[in-house]
């Protein structure tokens, strides 16, 4: 196959739906040589920060002199975002390659009969392939959804596990506790193996506590860290167990996220000898995970954030306490029927001076107007427009914003993920750098 060809594949293969189990995936990775079962792995799960701990892992590890996979979903924007070494991500050559290795396979299972991948079983399956291939001293795996039943658990053993803030998401599927949330989470603790969490209230520690002791597993609970100063154009200082950091990421959630990851690189460094102190204090200080409270252009201010969940937003409400105030800013807002989007309007709409209510580019979105009804029930006097395609809400913020400080983008990855693409090509050609010119 092409690259263009790989691409449509696996794009096609979203027809056969989202299925949580692991029998297919164990098919798949026995019939290419399980590459798994040779790899040293860190594997992140939680409600939310995964991808963030994930990134900070990352740069430490990399500035360690590490050669480290990275496989992370979704995509902002480019697939290959997907399947990284290091900052490297996949070639269009080695797509097409590991695209059809693992067609061959997955062919192969549907002609006997025992079930076709999903799309993200394809795609997991090629980023072990092709980590394998490229020789990586260890590999960085984030859980697509919960834990216990997702693709990425086919792994047997790893160095660490890490599981971070748990909360309300995917309740369909994971149910409607955070006990229950938090059991599918700790499924991917190993026997015998090594867990930090992020603390959370007695019933669900009760939960991973007694998961290690069934398997026999050590359990680490992360401290949290001490505020410091925070500024847009500066990131943020915190202390953590009696050293400073830094981040150059403003979100006030990062704080914690980059603690975490802090934390677990003390534990992976009994066994990774080029982990110092220095080389910690140095990745995360580098550390950029784009969609994260990110300043995207200066003038106008627009920031984006994944917030998408009810965690999530309360997550980004403090930030927008903390820099803006309330009835500051306008909120560009997407969110999928399937999310707790009353409750995100909720937490979200006291800091709004105004809304831009959108479709996202995704079969699963609200409606424009479904959302623009639903803003409206909790801020009546708020003016709301509404988008449809991205075009509209580039058009939509060039409009003056009235009594705002700053465009948001929130509501779901899938809506950050293309405005953001577009931003960016709007900045990188106007002066001075992070200026729309508008």
């Amino acid at each position: 196959m092409t690259y263009e060809e790989s691409l449509k594949y696996i794009r096609d293969t979203a027809a056969f739906g989202s299925k949580l189990g692991l029998d297919n995936i164990r098919n798949l990775m026995s019939l290419l040589g399980d590459p798994q079962k040779d790899m040293r792995i860190i594997h992140i799960a939680g409600t939310n920060g995964k991808g963030s701990v994930a990134a900070y892992l990352l740069s430490i590890l990399q500035t360690g002199g590490y050669r480290v996979g990275f496989y992370t979903s979704p995509e902002l924007f480019r697939f290959s975002e997907r399947i990284r070494i290091g900052d490297e991500e996949i070639s269009p050559e080695d797509t097409a390659r590991y695209a059809s290795m693992v067609k061959e396979q997955a062919d192969r299972m549907s002609e006997e009969g025992v079930g076709h991948p999903t799309e993200f079983e394809l795609v997991l399956a090629m980023a072990l392939c092709y980590f394998r291939d490229k020789g990586t001293d260890i590999v960085i795996l984030e859980v697509g959804l919960g834990g216990r039943l997702d693709a990425t658990n086919v792994i047997e053993r790893s160095e660490l596990s890490v599981i971070t803030r748990i909360g309300y998401d995917h309740m369909q599927y994971l149910g409607n506790t955070l006990e229950a949330i938090a059991a599918e989470k700790a499924a991917i603790i190993k026997p015998g193996g090594r867990v930090i969490v992020w603390p959370a209230g007695d019933s669900v520690m009760r939960v991973f506590r007694d998961e290690c002791s069934a398997k026999g597993a050590k359990l680490h609970i992360a401290e949290r860290p001490e505020a410091g100063a925070a500024s847009l154009e500066k990131g943020q200082c915190f202390s953590l167990c009696g050293k400073e950091y830094s981040i150059c990421m403003a979100g006030l959630y990062e704080a914690d996220n980059a603690a975490l990851a802090i934390q677990a690189s003390d534990i992976l460094r009994e066994r990774f000898d080029r982990i110092s102190d220095e080389t910690v204090s140095d990745g995360i200080a580098r550390t950029v995970w784009p969609g994260r409270f990110e300043i995207l252009s200066t003038s106008p201010l627009i920031i984006a954030d994944g917030a998408h969940n009810t965690d999530g937003a309360e997550a980004l409400a403090t930030c927008l306490e903390r820099y803006f105030g309330v009835k500051k800013v306008r909120l560009c807002m997407g969110i999928l029927k399937d999310k707790q989007y009353r409750e995100m309007l909720e937490v979200l709409l006291p800091y709004a001076a105004s809304a831009i209510a959108v479709e996202v580019p995704n079969p699963r979105s609200l409606k424009a107007e479904e959302l623009k009804e639903e803003i409206l029930s909790v801020r009546p006097e708020l003016v709301v427009r509404t988008a449809e395609r991205v075009e509209d809400v580039i058009n939509e913020i060039k409009k003056p914003r009235q009594d705002a400080v700053a465009d948001i983008i929130c509501g779901s990855l899938y809506l950050v993920g293309p405005v953001r693409d577009q931003i960016i090509k709007m900045i990188s050609a106007s002066h001075p750098p992070r200026d729309m010119g508008i």
